[in-house]
């Protein structure tokens, strides 16, 4: 029987890490009470810190590094790929979760039973039972009554109060697994291809076209996809208002938000720039949706408009031409043709602006932070057959678009996750 020795760099590494977790703990810890936000716990009746002060969210990101370095390092190779292998079944479990609305079916406050429950959702007493309790090893759920009756956990408690994240769960189980589950399939069987309907997303359903295509005769799961996007631009790091402080608006009176969904970004805008007018483009079927995500004060500055942001762009003249989270739903084949459509509506020093990740080079950044991004990466490839971009990647975009686009370089607002990606067209004098 062989003994696993440790070395003396493992012990102390580990050490180094366990060191600078008790550190960093108490500097997270120091920046929550100064700041008068809820200490971390379980327990559904502590306030939740939906947005964390800036020093606060460095440290929670770099206990976050740490921790799942230490996770990593003690777990040894086997258990590291074993557990990741066999997290597949927590999609089991959310959707389990949205399908059968589990949240707001287990009482605000107070509990249910297990056969109340089973009753409601028209399932067996035994299976609800198993789905909770890998909830409750997730945090999510807890029991009471010696195991009898389900209640809330702080993370239920979230989940009942926030439809809008229930919506990206279901989008993530209903649109993304089945994508996943035949990404490699599609890599093999359209090799070096950057057409949308080349991905796993086509083949899990059947599909000849792009996504959002589908979607357009297809109004509830558009309304889904909608909802899952005001989910994420509701995230202090992702919320469409970083926009604000990446530039001097000083000058602009003018933006079109192409892709513009449901107007939340271009509600942010509006808001947060009283002199400027914005037009929101998307698919006609979201414009509805739009219209009253406008508030009336801003009715007279926000409009929408129907656009196929493939064709020629129609409001000329603008100052900004914004996309938020559209490059990575394209390869770059498409991406040409986005930026080109622009050209016949651009001024000179008109602006385009791109609110997207940029991925750090490799081995720039922890690797827990490069991995977000690339899992990003990963995630756009098995739904559009596209991709995440590194700063040379969109550089080489804009260039190839057509050489009258000068390339700004990237803009990180303290903050924010999305980077802030520009080019000004330049047309020679």
């Amino acid at each position: 029987m062989s003994t696993f020795q440790v070395t003396d760099t493992a012990v102390s590494e580990l050490e180094q890490l366990a060191q600078d977790i008790a550190s960093k703990t108490q500097e997270f810890l120091a920046v929550l009470r100064r700041n008068g936000c809820a200490l971390p716990s379980h327990d559904p009746d502590t306030a939740r810190n939906d947005s964390l002060p800036i020093e606060g969210t460095v440290l929670q990101r770099h206990l976050m590094e740490l921790t799942t370095e230490l996770q990593a390092l003690v777990q040894g190779p086997r258990l590291h790929v074993h557990n990741q292998v066999l997290a597949h079944v927590n999609l089991v479990n959310l959707h389990a979760i949205y399908s059968f609305k589990l949240p707001s079916r287990v009482p605000m406050e107070g509990s249910i039973s297990y056969a109340e429950l089973a009753g409601k959702i028209q399932v067996g007493e035994d299976v609800v039972r198993r789905i909770a309790r890998y909830s409750i090893t997730k945090h999510i759920f807890r029991e009471v009554d010696g195991g009898d009756r389900l209640t809330h956990s702080v993370t239920s408690k979230m989940l009942a109060e926030s439809p809008m994240m229930m919506e990206w769960i279901g989008m993530v189980c209903e649109e993304m697994w089945p994508a996943a589950t035949q990404a490699v399939s599609a890599l093999a069987k359209w090799p070096r291809s950057q057409e949308p309907q080349h991905s796993g997303y086509a083949l899990a359903h059947g599909l000849e076209t792009h996504v959002f295509d589908m979607l357009v005769d297809q109004p509830e799961r558009a309304e889904r996809f909608a909802n899952a996007m005001v989910y994420f631009n509701s995230i202090e790091d992702l919320a469409s208002h970083h926009l604000c402080d990446a530039y001097d608006w000083k000058s602009v009176s003018q933006v079109v938000d192409i892709g513009g969904s449901a107007g939340s970004t271009a509600v942010a805008l509006a808001t947060r720039l009283p002199r400027v007018s914005i037009v929101i483009q998307d698919q006609a079927v979201l414009e509805d949706q739009a219209r009253r995500s406008i508030p009336p004060a801003l009715a007279d500055r926000v409009s929408f408009m129907a656009h196929d942001f493939f064709q020629d762009q129609p409001v000329r003249d603008a100052d900004v031409y914004h996309f938020r989270w559209i490059f990575h739903d394209w390869s770059d084949r498409y991406c040409l043709k986005l930026l080109r459509a622009l050209v016949p509506a651009l001024k000179p020093g008109a602006r385009v602006v791109v609110s997207d990740f940029v991925v750090p080079e490799s081995g720039a950044t922890s690797w827990y932070t490069e991995g977000l991004v690339r899992g990003f990466d990963l995630a756009m490839m098995e739904l559009f057959n596209a991709r995440e971009r590194e700063e040379r990647d969109w550089q080489k975009l804009f260039v190839e678009a057509d050489s009258r686009f000068r390339f700004a370089g990237v803009r990180t607002v303290p903050g924010a996750d999305l980077a802030f990606i520009s080019a000004i067209w330049t047309p020679p004098v």
